[in-house]
Order: C-alpha cells, then structure tokens, then sequence
C-alpha cells in the first residue's frame, strides 16, 4: 500500500483527519504538522525517503521551495485556497453578521507589508484586484523576507489590533488564525472545499502509481572499452573475466541484481528504469564507469538505454553509446527519447565530504565502507528506510546472522533506531522494525 505524508500546520490536523479518512483504505496517510513553512527545509529532505508522495497545504509553499535548494524527488501535490473559499467564507461571515463593516476587516496577507494592507471593502469592490492579491501576494519579496514572511504577518497583525485599525482579520495563514485564537482577536479562517482536497490526493495518487510504471520500464547498459565499438563478440580472456568481475561486485554493492551478458558491441546489462536512476543517483552522474575504472584501472564508455520495451530499451542503449563514445562521457537516452551526458563520478553525497559520507560512518559505526554502500542500496531497492532483520538480510542477500550484525553496529552509533514490533508469518518472537539513517 502505497504511503503519503501530509504536511499542514497544527492548527488544521483535526480539519485534513476529517478529510483523509476516506482515503485510508486506498492507502497509509500520516499527517505531520509544522509551525512555521520554514520548518519544512528540514521536514522534506527526511520525509522524501520515507513515503512514496507529498501532499503539502500551506498558502506559500509552492513558491518557497522553488527558491530553496530542496529537490522533491517524488510526487508532491501543494493545496491552498480558490477565490471561491474566500466568497463562502465571506458569506458565512455576512449571515453571521450582518452588520459587519468591510471597511475593518482586513486580509492577513496583505499584512506581509505594512503599506500595502487591504480591506474586505478593497478587495471586494474590485474583483480583479483581489484575484490579484489573492495570487500574487508575495510578489517583489526579497529571500530573508520571504523565509520570515510569517512571522512578519503575525508582528504587523498584533501591532494593527493594538493601534485599533481593524475589528476582524480574514486569515488565509493557519499560523495567524491560531495566534488570533490565542490572543482572543475575532477572525475567521478560509477553509479549502474537502471536494478539492480529494481531488488533489486522488491526483497524486495517480502520480504515484504512474512513477511505480515508470521504474518498472525496461532498461538496457551497453559498456564499452575506450576508444573503441567492437563489431564481434569479445572473447573469454583475462581481461574480459576481470570486467565481468567488477561487474558482478558492482552489482552487489549497489544492490542492482545485473543480468550481465557478451552482446556483439562489448557487454550487455538488463536492468529496469529504478535501478538506472539509482545507480546514476538520479541521472546525474555515472556511478559504474567510476567504479570500472577505480577497480580494474580501464575507461569505459557506457550507453544507459529506458524503453517501453526491451527492443527500444537497447536501441536507445545503443544510441547512447555512440553519443558516449563522440563526447568522451557515458550518456542515457530515456524512453522519451532524451539525452541526458553522465560524468564518470561518485555521487554527490560521496563526494561532499559531508557527515554522511562512506568513510565518515564507516569510522563511526565499525562497518566498511562496501558494507554501508550495499545496505544504502539495499533500502534504496526496497524504496523505504525502515526494515526488519529479515527483509535487510533478503534485501543483502546475507544471513539473517548478519543483518543482525550490521542493525546492532548502527544502533550502536546512533544511525539506527527500534521503531516497533511486528508480528512473524513463522512462529517465534515477534520481529523489530529499525528505521536506518545513512
């Protein structure tokens, strides 16, 4: 069943539990709140790992991510309000009041500058100034004001109510609608219509599944010695035996379960489109060819090749390694049909000497680096970072002896945690669940 994150503020968790119940035979929702949308620069890099999908409400997120540096690696859906939850909310006020004056009642986000602040009775008389304000509000903002955008808004929106200038707020930032609540401020918040809230998961469900398709397309890696593209089948020597070795050795360290075979043009490996973005850590680097040639000291110019089928799979393989072999780096050509260069290289984390560096936890926890390397992979594979010792050993293709052996070396050094328990098919204790964090 696939898992999906929802990402809202403390102050409407009752609101999306409401909403989501529908949704939880479909799937696993978990709901977890932020206070402020900065906090979500340290949310999502975790979460990423964790669910298959993202589904964010907040009335600037989408925005504020763009700018940052976080990559949204799965689906993510962003929520936020239409002009018609302003016009309902706005008559549940009039009905509610009939005599409320327009003219004080104000819009938390214009609060975002203290002179450009607007009024219902602003807004309300020009429709197309509020649909104005409405999308653009954050517009012309500087970085160091957009990151502290909120709480600006609720600063100017008690400083406002103390020099008397309004006798509502009308609260689109869940944030301000819960500091007026405390401070004892009238206000109403403008809720999202629950039809719309369905829409966007069943949306990003549908993206879900559509990406699980994609990884499950076939894919096809030509290798080929520097210089040049054999016309024959190479031949069982030395060299090639050493080449098919390394491979082999790849394959296990990266969990990649390779099928490896002579194609007329060098080697052949067929794989799937998940175990290529894996192992290019996602298309941006070309992990193989820097393993060949740190192992066995030999350039090679490779040829990733994603189909809709296994024929178109290797004819873009091919093509790729043709391109390879002109430019002088590997290149993927994906199904679509794009070309995409591939620097023989480590990926990033590998490289940016970083805490979570090979060499950094292999002093920490005791285990190599080849070790931390494979069980890296080994979550990547199993697409979540939370396992029991069975599923990690099937995942290793190691004793469940073993597992055991790497979980309690990492629980040792802080880089795993006991989660839970969970009940074995086979008779016997009960099985821990370890959420793992390289």
């Amino acid at each position: 069943m696939n898992k999906i994150a929802l990402l809202t503020y403390p102050y409407l968790q009752s609101f999306f539990e409401d909403v989501i119940t529908p949704f939880r035979d479909q799937c696993d929702i978990d709901i977890h709140t932020f206070d402020k949308q900065y906090s979500l620069l340290d949310m999502i890099p975790s979460l990423i790992s964790q669910y298959q999908g993202l589904c964010i409400f907040s009335a600037s997120a989408y925005p504020f991510l763009r700018q940052s540096s976080i990559e949204l690696k799965k689906p993510v859906v962003f929520l936020d309000r239409h002009s018609v939850d302003y016009f309902k909310t706005l008559s549940a006020m009039f009905i509610k009041n009939r005599n409320v004056d327009f003219s004080r009642v104000i819009l938390d986000t214009s609060l975002v500058r203290m002179d450009a602040v607007r009024t219902l009775e602003n807004l309300t008389t020009n429709l197309e100034l509020f649909e104005d304000h409405r999308i653009n509000f954050l517009e012309d903002l500087s970085p160091d004001d957009f990151y502290n955008m909120e709480d600006k808004i609720e600063e100017n929106a008690l400083d406002y109510w103390r020099m008397g200038k309004y006798d509502m707020i009308l609260c689109r930032l869940a944030n301000v609608a819960s500091l007026m609540e405390k401070e004892g401020i009238p206000f109403m918040f403008v809720y999202p219509e629950k039809y719309r809230i369905e829409e966007s998961l069943e949306n990003l469900l549908n993206r879900i599944r559509l990406e699980k398709q994609k990884e499950g397309l076939p894919a096809s890696i030509m290798i080929f010695t520097d210089g040049d593209i054999l016309s024959e089948y190479y031949e069982i020597n030395q060299e090639s035996i050493r080449i098919q070795k390394a491979l082999l050795e790849f394959s296990k360290n990266y969990t990649s379960n390779f099928t490896i075979q002579f194609a007329s043009q060098g080697y052949e490996i067929l794989t799937s489109h998940l175990v290529i973005q894996r192992i290019t850590s996602d298309f941006s680097c070309c992990q193989l060819g820097y393993y060949l040639f740190s192992t066995i000291g030999l350039t090679f110019r490779i040829g990733y090749g994603i189909g809709h089928d296994i024929a178109s799979a290797r004819i873009n393989a091919l093509n790729a390694g043709k391109a390879a072999s002109e430019s002088g780096m590997s290149c993927l050509v994906s199904e679509n049909g794009n070309m995409v260069p591939l620097q023989a290289r480590p990926s990033s984390s590998e490289i940016n000497g970083q805490n979570n560096s090979a060499s950094y936890l292999s002093s920490r926890t005791g285990l190599s680096p080849i070790t931390l390397q494979r069980i890296r992979s080994a979550l990547e594979f199993l697409g979540t970072n939370e396992v029991t010792n069975h599923e990690l050993a099937e995942a290793l293709q190691v004793t469940v002896a073993n597992a055991n052996r790497f979980l309690h070396s990492l629980l040792r050094s802080g880089h795993a945690l006991i989660l839970d328990t969970k009940k074995s098919s086979a008779k016997g204790r009960p099985s821990r669940i370890y959420r793992i964090q390289l």
